[in-house]
């Protein structure tokens, strides 16, 4: 890499950091049920596992409409819009999960409530995600050089396996610190309410981040630009459609790599015996094979 790329890759960093720290909390979110499976099973879904993985599924339901609709948003008001309000809503998402209250034997409806709850939490934390990535993956776009747009786009995928690695290191700590029966009793909140502080961060940040170029020239230029951009899209969904099934499906695929492998296995292992140490181990050890 070049000095000039170095210094380039430097200074996008530093304008936009907020929101490569946004996407970090994104994922590490996502992750964090996954470590805390076992905790939610119980006081949610009374015993059931099945149950619990339907719940971690309810995000991608909403992720769809998500980018459809914040997409919309940072299309019609600007990129900077669109981030702050995913960030926010994540962090609702996510912090709202380690406030619920849980019932008990004599509390049932609390547990029904509880879970109704979740779920509600569960798919705002879905739509915030999805407008999150597909926002930050076009303002990156946008604002890179051109001799280093791949290297910008890059940093998301790093802040993802960050995202990974930290909701691993977190869950990982509270555990060591508190003990095992202690998070599956009142311990399991920490870990979503600790995505307070990066998130915060995160939206301080971007209050700051100034709107893409590309988008005010675009906008200014043109005022009918949202009209035709829509029938681009009509174009490419009637004349490309088998490849972008192709490319969903391919997405399909290798989510349900990335989410079995990375976050319903260390559940598993957690639910069959392996202790902290050893998860942590297995977990790393797949991160750098990934990479």
């Amino acid at each position: 890499m070049g000095s000039q790329s170095a210094a380039d890759l430097g200074n996008l960093i530093k304008i936009y950091w907020s929101l490569l720290l946004g996407n970090i909390v994104e994922w590490y979110e996502y992750a964090i049920y996954g470590h805390l499976a076992v905790a939610l099973e119980r006081h949610f879904f009374r015993g059931s596992a099945i149950g619990v993985w339907i719940g971690f599924g309810v995000t991608f339901l909403a992720r769809p409409l998500g980018g459809i609709v914040l997409g919309a948003i940072g299309d019609k008001f600007g990129r900077s819009v669109a981030v702050n309000i995913s960030i926010i809503g994540m962090l609702i998402g996510t912090c709202g999960q380690g406030c619920l209250p849980t019932g008990g034997p004599g509390r049932e409806w609390l547990t029904d409530l509880s879970l109704a709850l979740l779920v509600i939490l569960r798919f705002i934390q879905g739509l915030s995600a999805a407008g999150e990535i597909v926002t930050i993956t076009t303002y990156l776009t946008e604002v890179s050089s051109h001799r280093m747009i791949c290297r910008g786009v890059a940093l998301i995928a790093v802040t993802v396996n960050l995202g990974f690695l930290s909701a691993k290191a977190v869950s990982f700590a509270v555990e060591a610190i508190f003990g095992e029966a202690a998070v599956e009793e009142w311990a399991w909140r920490i870990p979503f309410l600790l995505a307070i502080i990066p998130g915060m961060i995160a939206v301080i940040g971007r209050r700051g981040i100034p709107e893409s170029g590309m988008f005010l020239a675009n906008k200014a230029a043109n005022a009918h630009a949202e009209e035709k951009a829509l029938k681009k899209v009509g174009r490419a969904l009637s004349g490309y459609w088998p490849n972008i099934l192709l490319g969903m499906f391919g997405v399909f695929g290798f989510a349900v790599v990335q989410y079995s492998c990375f976050v319903w296995t260390q559940s598993f292992l957690s639910t069959h015996g392996m202790t902290p140490g050893n998860r942590m181990i297995v977990g790393l050890i797949a991160r750098l094979l990934q990479t």
